[in-house]
Order: structure tokens, then sequence, then C-alpha cells
């Protein structure tokens, strides 16, 4: 009781927690006083606030007509169980949003702003429901409450962006967007930029230009804080820096921790000195965010974790989502690479995932190591795109990933840790690493033949035994007698498609089993067990099912009974893995299928992404071997 008591004093008296209460407190918010919580923690589960939201809502609307505006009803949660974790995006919004000067005079100055989360009875009133809209997000309404525009499935967080996004939705709609003023600066609130930019001071200028993405055009102008954040954007981390660190402004302080951080390095001690210098500055409040832990014990904010964004992007219009599908496969992969080269960190991992599940981190040495693994393989892959780069990042790679103390052995992910670092491995035809890991892998094999992620599974079996067989095709030593009992395992589950059960029983639906029938059947066919035509009939009941997959892909958990988001990239890789071992024609049908639908979802900072849980890298890594497999 003691050491808890002592434990509520510190966070009572930490700073960082203080500047949190009041992190979207600029904006006159008309709120139902929800307050998330990160439900995968400890069991816990939101509480069921008694607000009639539908008098808020009301309210709203009357604030509307007389103000003659659009509401911005700011919805963190929807009904139903498709997100386990929305707390932890909810904070990245508030830490990122609300926090953005620019964002929070437009909001004041064009709209009525509303947060509140969706219950059943105003779902049923504005049509707001699970997988058409995935949280946290928001719809904009005329003042009868009529949805003009919805905005979800965000994955990116830049404050430019959504401001873009709401001045066009404005200009859409005009009859409520009546100029803020007459000045510069008023127009500027109101996000008039082009009627701003014909009385704006250079200074002004510089603003204007860089929200609307202008870069080359700031350049051109005597404005520092606003050339050192063109060349942020540009990716030009050297000249940014000799900039700000002749400045001595909060705002400085933040942008030069965000050069830290895409740059490798440890923004800690600059976010220490917003939070102890500049309290009352918004940067500090972002600070803060990415100081604290969070119930999962991680960092909480949206920095570490690589949902921040600064950096060139294309012209949103009125955008739906944070999605920027790409023309063509090498446009698509350049950007990613780009992305992954920012991520890594200078021991050489790529630790950005959030996917811990319950209140320790005690599996994440090994789903580090199996996102490093995924990525090194993936710039190993594209190295022509920027072999200079690349190969250093590689060099760090090796050296994290020849080093089996960053697996934590006889904990969840182990297998995963190991099967992926093979898959690298293998392609470096580095022989005395494979044997040492496969021995590994194959003593964690389970009595049942069968390996476990969390619990022994189809899918993480199917998983390993692909990277067994690669491995041996690389000249390891790999025992005959782990390969036969896992193939027998799969083949005493099989149902008719190839089917498997999600863990153990009867085999699952075959939309349930969409994700890992593919895998499973390429894990037997390796085997000599089944035939080319069963690992392509699986791949066809993937494509039938692949809408509810897509649906639930930004989701967290189990968000349509055995589909979530956590499975995508994981179904995606290892369905096109057994599309890679057809040959003729339905291999070609197949992999040019996969090509469009990766094409189809990337990030506009160019990363890729499933569950927000397992994190950026990760998605980046899967789609980009995906498209090397598919090109």
């Amino acid at each position: 009781m003691t050491t808890l008591l002592l434990i509520l004093l510190a966070l009572q008296d930490s700073p960082e927690i203080e500047l949190l209460k009041k992190i979207d407190s600029e904006i006159p918010w008309i709120s139902d006083g929800t307050i998330l919580v990160d439900a995968e923690q400890l069991g816990r589960r939101p509480q069921k606030y008694k607000t009639d939201r539908a008098a808020l809502l009301d309210e709203a609307k009357k604030q509307a007509v007389e103000k003659n505006r659009l509401i911005l009803w700011y919805c963190p949660r929807v009904p139903g169980s498709h997100m386990n974790r929305a707390e932890v995006l909810d904070g990245y919004i508030k830490s990122i949003f609300f926090t953005d000067p620019g964002l929070v005079d437009l909001v004041k100055a064009k709209f009525v702003p509303l947060r509140m989360c969706c219950d059943r009875d105003t779902s049923d009133a504005t049509g707001i429901k699970k997988f058409a809209f995935v949280e946290p997000g928001f719809i904009l309404m005329t003042p009868d409450g009529t949805p003009v525009h919805t905005i979800d499935r965000l994955r990116t967080f830049n404050a430019d962006w959504l401001r873009a996004v709401l001045v066009a939705v404005l200009r859409k709609n005009e009859k409520y967007n009546a100029p803020a003023g007459d000045s510069a600066a008023d127009l500027m609130r109101g996000g008039d930029d082009e009627k701003a930019l014909e009385k704006a001071t250079p200074e002004q200028k510089a603003v204007i230009l860089r929200r609307l993405g202008r870069y080359d055009e700031v350049m051109k102008l005597d404005h520092t804080i606003e050339k050192a954040r063109a060349l942020l954007a540009l990716e030009k981390f050297a000249d940014a820096r000799k900039i700000l660190e002749g400045l001595k402004s909060p705002e400085a302080l933040h942008l030069l921790a965000l050069a830290d951080w895409w740059t490798g390095g440890n923004p800690g001690a600059r976010w220490r000195e917003l939070v102890s210098k500049h309290p009352d500055s918004p940067w500090a409040a972002r600070a803060a965010k990415n100081l604290v832990k969070g119930a999962d014990t991680l960092p909480d904010g949206p920095t570490v974790h690589n949902f921040e964004d600064c950096f060139a992007f294309s012209a949103p219009g009125a955008a739906t989502s944070t999605k920027l599908p790409a023309a063509d496969a090498d446009l698509a992969a350049r950007r990613a690479v780009r992305f992954l080269l920012r991520a890594q960190r200078e021991d050489g991992s790529w630790p950005d995932s959030r996917y811990v599940y319950c209140n320790t981190a005690v599996i994440l040495p090994n789903v580090v190591t199996a996102m490093t693994a995924l990525a090194a393989l993936a710039l190993a892959e594209w190295r022509d795109l920027d072999p200079e780069r690349i190969d250093a990042a590689l060099a760090r790679a090796g050296k994290f990933l020849r080093d089996d103390t960053h697996v934590n052995r006889g904990e969840n992910e182990e297998c995963y840790a190991d099967a992926y670092r093979i898959l690298y491995f293998a392609r470096l035809k580095d022989v005395k690493p494979l044997n040492a890991i496969v021995e590994k892998l194959a003593a964690s094999q389970k009595k049942n033949g069968f390996w476990a992620h969390e619990y022994t599974n189809p899918f993480a079996t199917g998983a390993v035994l692909h990277s067994l067989a690669v491995a041996k095709k690389a000249g390891a030593e790999v025992p005959e007698e782990a390969l036969k009992r896992a193939r027998e395992g799969l083949l005493k589950n099989r149902a008719e498609g190839g089917r498997q059960p999600y863990a153990g029983g009867k085999a699952s639906a075959e939309r349930n089993s969409m994700a890992r029938s593919a895998l499973c059947e390429l894990a037997l066919f390796e085997g000599g067990l089944v035939k080319a035509e069963d690992v392509a009939t699986a791949l066809d009941s993937y494509w039938r099912h692949l809408d509810k997959l897509e649906a639930v892909r930004v989701c967290d958990f189990h968000a349509d009974q055995e589909l979530g988001g956590f499975f995508f990239w994981h179904g995606v890789f290892h369905s096109c893995e057994a599309a890679c071992a057809l040959e003729g024609e339905p291999r070609k049908e197949h992999l040019a299928k996969f090509r469009a639908q990766v094409l189809s979802i990337p990030e506009f900072d160019g990363s890729f992404i499933d569950s927000h849980e397992l994190g950026k890298s990760y998605g980046t890594a899967m789609a980009l071997l995906v498209l090397k497999r598919s090109r």
C-alpha cells in the first residue's frame, strides 16, 4: 500500500502529467467528458458514462445555427468491439492535432467543436457505425445535423494535413465559410490562405506557403523557423539543424527533437527541456506525451512510435482518410524505404511496436527482433533504391539480429523472432547464424508438433515451417523430424479448401480462415503433402473474403469474428509467399492482385499499417516484401 501511495504521489507531482491534463484545452469543446482507457491493459474496459449525447448534439446544432457554421464532431469511440486500444490513438490525436496553433485557430474560427463518443442512440441517429467508420475520426455536419464529410482511419498525424482537409471541406460548403475577418491574420486563422497571401507580410507568407506544402517557395523567403520546417519536410535534416540550433524558441526545440528522432537519435533531453522551461507552450504538451509511459509500460507519444509526420504530402483535398494510393510499385517502394530508414534506431532495431498485450513488455524483445528482421529483409531486397544508406542501415541491423540476447527465450512471440531472422540470414546465405537459429526454433516446438506465438496454432506453425524450408534451401541443417511432426499436425487439422482452425478444434469457416489457409497449404506443399492446385484454391478463398479483412485492417483486437487488423499483414505476406510457389499464369494472376492490393493502401507518409499496436515499421516492411515479390 505504501509503495502504491508513493507511485500515486509521484504521478501527481509529475510536470508531464500536469501538462497532459490541458493538452487540448485551447479548443472550446462541447464535450461528453468521456475518459478513454487502454482496454488491453489488465482487462479494463471503458466506463459507461451516463451522458445525454443527444442533448449535446442538440446544443452543437443550436450553436451552429446561431453562428452559421459547420459542426466538427471529433469522435474517439463508436459502439462495438472493433477497437480495444482506442485510448492510444486518441492520445496521438490530442497531442498532434489539438496542440497545433494553426489547426486550433481554424477550429475556433470556423467550426462548432463537439467532442463525444458515439453511443448506440447517436449511431442510429447519424449512421456512424463500426467498420463504416473506424475510430478515431471526425464527422462534419451542417447545423441541422446532416453529415457532409467524414475523416476516419487516421493513422498518420500531421496537423497541416488535417487543416488542409478541413479547409477543402469548408470550400465545398461555402454557405458556412464566411471569412474570419479582413486582415491577413484573420484570413489565415480561417483557412483563407490564398486571400491572405495578397495581404501577407513576408513572415506570414512563409507560414502560409509551408501549410500549403509549397516548400521550395518557403526556401526563397527569409524566415528562419519556416525555412527549417521546410528543410525537415524535405528530409534535409543537417541543414535544418544548422538553422534550429541558432534559435531559442520552444518551437525550435520541438523541431530539433523531431530531427533527432528521424535520424535515429534520442530527443529525450530536448523534450525534458521543453517541459521544464516552456510549460505554457503547446510544444511542451507534445513533448510531455512522448515522455510519459502508457498503461503498456511503453512511451505513450506518437513520435516515438513513428505516427507523427511533418514531411511533404500531396495536397489532400477533401480526403476521407490518411491513405494515399500509389501509382506504381517503384514509387510506393521509394517512399516506404525512406520511411524505414527514418524509423531505424541507433542500435539497428525498429522498435516502434506497442504489441505487448497486458501491462508488461516482456514479449517486446521478441516482437522487436522479428520486426527488425522483416525491415532488414525488406531493405536488402530494395537495396538498389539507395545503396549507401541501406548498406549502413543493414550493417547496424545485422549486428542487432546476430545477437541472440535480444530474444527473450521462453516468452511469447519467440517463434517469430527466430522465423523471420531465418528469412533474413537465408537471403545472405549465412549458414552459421541460420544453423544456430534453426536449432533454437526446433527446441521451441511443442509436443503436438506445433509452434506457439501466444498459444499453439496453425498460422504460427505454417509461418515457421516455411521459414525452415527457406533455411534448408539456403544450406542450413534442418531436423526432418520437426518438419514431419508439424506438417502432420497441419494435415490433421486441415478441412476442405485448406481451412484451418484459429487454434485447436474444428476448422474455421472459410471467411475466418482466409488469411491462414494459403500459408498452411504452402507449408504442406513444400513438404509434398498437397498439390499446387490446393494452394491456388486457398488463395481463391483469400480474394473472396479480402473485403472483410480490409474492413478491419486498421482496427485492433478481434474486430470481426476471427479477423482483426493485427492479422492483416501476416496474412497478406504469407499468402503472397504461397502465390510465389505457383507457376505460369496462376502465379502471374495472383501476384498482380497482390500488387494492386498493396498499391491501394499506403499512408501519405509512405508507410503501411494494419493494427496500430504492431506499428508502422512492421506494416511497411511487409508491404515492401509483397511489392518485391509481385513486381
